[in-house]
Parts: structure tokens; sequence; C-alpha cells
């Protein structure tokens, strides 16, 4: 039976909150540099989102079948994510 575990009753290690602050940085840099009109605030926001997506692909990485980890969840989290950036960079 397929169980969904989004929220985890465990927390995330150390590492998997320094995995979302590096990727908000990298993702504050490369939209800084690569949009000559960028300001400070949309660069700033486009960070938070990375953030977001890297948690909500944590949060989708915890689905299980009986158990053991099965990869639909990685390939959830992965649509998630990118219908959330979608969203995002379409308003």
């Amino acid at each position: 039976m397929f169980t969904l575990s989004l929220l985890r009753l465990s927390p995330l290690s150390k590492e998997s909150h320094l995995v979302a602050v590096v990727l908000g940085v990298l993702a504050f840099c490369a939209d800084n540099m690569s949009l000559p009109g960028a300001t400070v605030t949309s660069s700033f926001s486009t960070a938070i989102i990375a953030g977001i997506c890297w948690y909500v692909f944590k949060a989708f990485d915890g689905i299980t079948y009986d158990g053991a980890d099965t990869p639909i969840g990685t390939v959830l989290g992965l649509v998630a994510c990118g219908l959330l950036c979608a969203a995002y960079f379409s308003l």
C-alpha cells in the first residue's frame, strides 16, 4: 500500500538545509548576473523559490511503498518543482 509522508516526522539533516542555502545563493547569483535589469528584490525572490523547490523535492522524496523508497517520489518531486518554477516565472 502506498503511503505519502509529505511531512517528515524526523527533522532534515543539517546538510539538507545547507543544500537549500547553497541553491538559494546560486539562484540569486545566476538571476542577478543573467538579467541586466534584475533588482536585488527579484533576485532574492528567485533565491527563495529555489530553496522552496528543494524542500518540496525533499518532501516528495518521502513517498514509500510498504516502507521501501520508490522512484515515483523523486519524479513527483521534480514535476512539482518544475510546476512551481513555471508558475513563478510566468507571473
